[in-house]
């Protein structure tokens, strides 16, 4: 591939090892979007350059070619549905587009609270952890990917067709998976651990495995 092909490729800034990234690059990928990929990390030496396209240096962000700068998964994620066209992960309009929409934001609203949790265990020393909001966080992590596995009755999530949520669910648990092993254990959702394993042997999903990181690991 030449350097001016190069040049009209997307950017895709932030590490797998987000999984707000993560479903990103694998949504290109399943779109059949080849993309050029800068793993930043909203931390330490590379925070300053995310800073200077995106002014709270938060990941993930997405340079078209044209230049222009899209930040947050959600807004990546609609413009990488209109360029799909009826290929769209998200339906168009309609009860399945509301369907999935909601889907997706349960498990956008419970790995937030997941990562909240982590947080406050990796940045602030064990005695000053506030378990009252620790506990608030865990709950809403347990009810929303309780409620999600609740509603999958496969093959996927909306039936017979793959959804971006069948996408951002899997990503986000095996996030969860990853940080968290016994928490996330003893949750007991097996249906949503089944399509994680079926999607986490995918191509899209085997090219875009987390790199190793050291932010709150195994914390039970």
């Amino acid at each position: 591939m030449s350097e001016d092909d190069a040049d009209t490729r997307p950017v895709l800034y932030g590490r797998h090892a987000s999984p707000f990234v993560r479903r990103v690059a694998v949504t290109l990928r399943l779109y059949g979007i080849e993309y050029d990929h800068a793993p930043l990390m909203p931390f330490g030496p590379d925070k300053a350059e995310l800073a200077a396209f995106n002014p709270i240096a938060r990941v993930p962000a997405l340079r078209l070619a044209d230049g222009e700068m899209l930040v947050d998964s959600a807004v990546i994620l609609d413009h990488l549905d209109q360029v799909a066209g009826a290929r769209s992960l998200t339906p168009a309009a309609g009860a399945a587009r509301r369907r999935v929409l909601t889907l997706v934001a349960i498990a956008l609203g419970a790995n937030e609270k997941l990562v909240a949790g982590l947080y406050e265990r990796h940045f602030r020393p064990r005695e000053a952890w506030h378990a009252p909001w620790l506990d608030a966080c865990d709950k809403q992590v347990r009810d929303g990917f309780g409620w999600l596995d609740g509603q999958f009755a496969g093959p996927w999530f909306t039936g017979r067709e793959m959804t971006q949520a069948d996408i951002t669910v899997a990503v986000f648990w095996l996030f969860g998976r990853g940080k968290r092993p016994k928490f996330f254990a003893g949750l007991g959702c097996n249906r949503l651990q089944a399509l994680a394993e079926k999607l986490q042997g995918t191509p899209a999903f085997q090219a875009t495995l987390p790199e190793q990181e050291t932010l709150a690991s195994e914390l039970g």
